[in-house]
């Protein structure tokens, strides 16, 4: 058996044992996928995950027949038969003979989970410049050639993250995660068309506007990074990550705002979890 993953898959809405799943299908074929997070047996924002998922979906200009209330039964019913309170799951259409055929297989399973540390959490980690661009932002699509890309320089380097640089120097996002920049008492994250809108990044925005935080949404170039104190990263498995290095350019991990911000987007999962359970919902 595969160590942290559960004991059962499902594939095509079939349970099965998790000591015959097979890794390598996603590198057949096109692949759009969705990871969400899982904690207290509760899938966190599992709706915007579906939601997000579709609209990959349709920008692809693909289909598949489970509707969503089927995706979240899916989701359930994985939680419900694996002995996994926290973790993440990760849920994959295989289109495996595209573009020859449409046919899929609908891949949902609890993947390796290895969130920061605490010690990551309070002294930030090490990011690196990678020049490279996906060609659809908005869609989350599997082995991209950027995300190999970075990948490669991750593993060579030894950095948590590298954040995509564009042809014309600009920042545009991270690898498996978004970006932000803050300037005294102002945020800053790249464009919307330049990024995959990530659920942990629009539930900070969400934040901004509650809170009517100071924030702006433009383009940032390489070139600009030092008239920025702090910047973080945010995702499904690292939430809000306190970025300490970009390259050779250093940032502080103590800022007020950054710390506001972790503490508020903890109370939004949190208030998500109570949600779900007072209306009995897995």
């Amino acid at each position: 058996m595969i160590p942290d993953i559960g004991k059962y898959y499902l594939l095509n809405n079939t349970l099965k044992s998790t000591d015959d799943l097979y890794e390598g299908y996603d590198n057949e074929g096109f692949s759009v996928y969705e990871i969400v997070r899982v904690k207290d047996s509760i899938a966190i924002f599992l709706e915007d995950h579906l939601q997000r998922l579709y609209h990959s979906l349709e920008l692809e200009e693909l289909w598949i027949k489970e509707s969503r209330k089927e995706l979240e039964y899916q989701v359930r019913k994985l939680i419900g038969n694996n002995p996994v309170r926290s973790g993440k799951i990760k849920m994959v259409a295989n289109f495996y003979r595209y573009p020859q055929s449409l046919d899929y297989g609908l891949w949902l399973y609890f993947d390796r989970y290895e969130p920061p540390t605490e010690h990551q959490y309070q002294n930030g980690i090490a990011t690196i410049l990678c020049h490279a661009v996906r060609n659809d932002p908005n869609v989350k699509m599997l082995n991209t050639e950027a995300r190999l890309k970075a990948d490669a320089k991750i593993r060579e380097l030894s950095v948590y993250e590298a954040l995509l640089v564009d042809g014309e120097g600009f920042i545009n996002e991270g690898s498996r995660s978004n970006i932000f920049f803050i300037a005294g008492y102002t945020l800053f994250t790249p464009p919307d068309e330049a990024v995959l809108p990530g659920i942990a990044r629009s539930k900070i925005l969400d934040i901004c506007r509650e809170h009517h935080l100071d924030l702006q949404i433009r383009k940032i170039h390489q070139g600009d990074l030092n008239n920025f104190g702090t910047a973080f990263l945010s995702g499904t498995t690292p939430k809000i990550l306190p970025v300490k290095r970009i390259d050779n350019i250093t940032f502080s991990v103590e800022n007020r705002l950054m710390a506001f911000l972790m503490q508020a987007y903890n109370d939004k999962i949190n208030q998500y979890i109570n949600n779900r359970k007072s209306y009995g919902i897995q």
